[in-house]
């Protein structure tokens, strides 16, 4: 029994990094666009999933969609370097980097959770079409307008 709680409460962290990693664009695309239009800045970690409101510096829409791709990906990273780190830490035989390893989690923990607190507090309203959904086709929208965008990978977007 204790041990179906420990495995439930070890996908919980993995999924709260994942997204708190795909929040806090650790490594992601940032996608600017050029052209006669005004377009939003869109930002993938790899998919697509955030846009820079026109009318406020603070405001940022989501897509839903992307969002669960994205935390897919890096659950599915998270995990196969926990793997890897585990057996490691298991060939080592060492109980310092084990703790090590805990903290650093834990640490971990606390950043994703202040992440993902924050960027509740600025998200941005409502479910219609273009706000905080899944209707985004980002390549039809820009060519419908006349616009190129350009992709550039980064690390620790803003």
């Amino acid at each position: 029994m204790l041990y179906l709680v420990v495995a439930k409460i070890k996908y919980l962290i993995t999924f709260i990094i994942s997204l708190g990693f795909t929040l806090m664009l650790v490594f992601g695309v940032e996608y600017n666009c050029e052209g006669r239009e005004m377009f939003p800045t869109y930002y993938g970690s790899p998919f697509i999933f955030k846009q820079k409101s026109l009318g406020s510096s603070m405001e940022y829409y989501y897509s839903v969609f992307g969002l669960l791709l994205n935390v897919v990906v890096w659950g599915a990273l998270i995990t196969l370097i926990d793997f890897g780190v585990k057996k490691l830490i298991a060939q080592a035989n060492s109980k310092v980097m084990l703790i090590g390893y805990k903290v650093l989690i834990g640490l971990l923990l606390l950043f994703c959770i202040l992440n993902i607190t924050i960027t509740y507090i600025f998200i941005g309203h409502g479910f219609k079409e273009n706000l905080n959904y899944w209707y985004w086709n980002f390549d039809k929208e820009a060519s419908i307008w006349g616009m190129t965008c350009n992709g550039e990978w980064k690390f620790f977007i803003k």
